[in-house]
């Protein structure tokens, strides 16, 4: 214990020999001051004695007169003191204009139920752009060696955009282009496009509109739905009309010799629209259409309020198609990963009570497939998000009869590699075949996510790259091939066209 406390005195008396000495070195270093927080230190004076200098005249300094002023009180509230700062008053304003802009964006996605009649667009106007020429002999007048790829490559490797107006100038609608397409006619050359708020654009393409004495595009602009017009089609031998496809749950009629777009159907669920994704004409008065709840419903036109559904996946549709010779048959390109075929001849109930086709086959991908298209021949090409373009050669499926059995698994007779990232901004990237090419040559057109759009052949093999990297700005997602010519139309987000003739 003793040890102990002799140990505690040394070290006291260490520690205060340590301060007495920091303080003498602080006296020394005259930094007294400094140590006890009262301010700057005094310098000290210079080692050698500076010249002098000769003193300058100084300007006379102005005698500043101190105003007076009522203290206030400094921080203090705007709400308490009454007063509204202005800050307080722009942030009203936002506030008012913010919910104004959502009431006006909520009346835009409001769906217009019967009949619209475009009042906007002269009668004569509508009645020159749907006027077509006799189309009947054009096919005899096409000079086309059948089955001649060489030759086709050839023609496709001289097409170039539309040499009037550049892409950038011919805007066809206000949004991003979800898809696009050509009327069928030879005569005329009529492009069409639906966008991502519900405006059908339509280029007339050999004629121009003058204002200021300037050429500009002949361009018409229709809004037939409130949400995203997903798809339009033509049905069969009626060419002034155009049907088309919405999110907000309805299928119209657009004639354009009337000028009045009509609603024939309009499915809803509990609180939201049944959003279609895609229609096809079986004939002529059979419309198919799938929806993004799985199912795909079959409407005929001459009765639109009998409608029959089939549940055929569980989650959403991209797309369908029907084959052409055999409109029974149908394919569908799923978010579940799956392509499945299905035939409409026979028809059994699901254990939920629910209709479904006949389940014929399927191709289970790896991510989701975007979409799905048989040509007049049978083969079938599909694409998704694995980055890959599958062709599978079924040209006997239009002898199938309702007794066949396919196999349980389909493989793919080509393989091609294409990057189909599209990203949020740009529209889902879809491989469609030419309906009914002259040429007797299936080929089908994609877009490039290097601002290009690649056609290929039935077998794979690429025919050609189209684009123009000076004056094409962004990439053509949205694409078709005209049904006969070999005309390919591409639209971008930005809601422009990029003809190549």
């Amino acid at each position: 214990m003793a040890d102990t406390d002799s140990s505690l005195e040394e070290y006291e008396r260490q520690r205060r020999a340590n301060i007495e000495r920091n303080k003498a070195l602080i006296r020394d270093l005259e930094l007294a001051g400094l140590s006890a927080g009262l301010g700057p230190v005094t310098p000290s004076p210079p080692a050698h004695k500076r010249p002098a200098q000769k003193p300058r005249p100084s300007a006379k300094k102005a005698k500043t007169v101190k105003k007076e002023e009522t203290p206030v009180p400094r921080r203090t509230s705007a709400r308490l003191a009454g007063l509204q700062a202005e800050s307080e008053t722009a942030r009203i304003k936002a506030e008012e204009d913010y919910s104004a802009a959502l009431e006006k964006a909520k009346a835009e996605r409001q769906r217009v139920g019967g009949d619209i009649k475009f009042e906007d667009i002269a009668p004569e106007a509508l009645a020159s752009l749907w006027r077509f020429d006799d189309d009947a002999n054009d096919q005899e007048e096409e000079k086309v060696i059948a089955g001649d790829i060489v030759q086709l490559r050839k023609d496709l490797s001289t097409l170039t955009l539309f040499e009037k107006f550049e892409p950038n100038d011919i805007k066809i609608t206000p949004d991003r282009i979800y898809n696009i397409g050509f009327h069928p006619s030879t005569s005329k050359r009529l492009v069409l496009a639906g966008d991502k708020i519900g405006h059908l654009g339509v280029w007339d393409v050999d004629q121009v509109s003058h204002e200021d004495e300037e050429e500009y595009p002949q361009l018409y602009l229709f809004k037939v739905h409130a949400r995203t017009l997903s798809s339009f089609t033509f049905a069969p031998s009626v060419a002034e009309k155009v049907y088309t496809s919405s999110y907000d749950g309805s299928i119209r009629s657009v004639d354009f010799t009337t000028g009045v777009s009509s609603e024939i159907y309009y499915g809803k669920l509990s609180s939201e629209p049944d959003a279609i994704s895609e229609i096809h004409f079986a004939d002529q008065n059979l419309l198919y259409f799938s929806t993004l709840e799985g199912e795909v419903g079959r409407l005929d036109l001459r009765t639109p309020k009998d409608v029959t559904k089939y549940r055929l996946h569980e989650k959403k549709i991209g797309g369908f198609s029907l084959h052409p010779r055999a409109p029974y048959l149908c394919a569908t390109a799923s978010l579940d990963r799956s392509m499945q075929l299905w035939d409409f001849r026979t028809i059994k109930k699901t254990r939920s009570h629910e209709l479904q086709a006949k389940n014929l086959t399927r191709y289970d991908s790896r991510l989701s497939i975007s979409c799905t298209s048989w040509n007049s021949d049978g083969g079938i090409v599909c694409n998704g998000y694995d980055d890959t373009i599958n062709i599978f050669n079924l040209n006997d499926s239009s002898t199938w009869s309702e007794s066949f059995h396919a196999p349980a698994e389909l493989t793919p007779s080509s393989t091609i590699r294409h990057n189909c990232q599209t990203g949020r901004w740009v529209t889902i990237l879809r491989a469609r075949w030419q309906q009914n090419p002259l040429d007797q040559i299936q080929k089908f057109v994609i877009g490039n996510m290097n601002r290009f759009m690649d056609v290929y052949t039935a077998d794979g093999i690429q025919l050609a790259r189209l684009g123009d990297a000076d004056l094409v700005s962004a990439v053509p997602a949205a694409c078709h091939f005209h049904p006969t010519k070999n005309w390919i139309v591409g639209g971008t987000a930005s809601g422009k066209v990029c003809l190549y003739v």
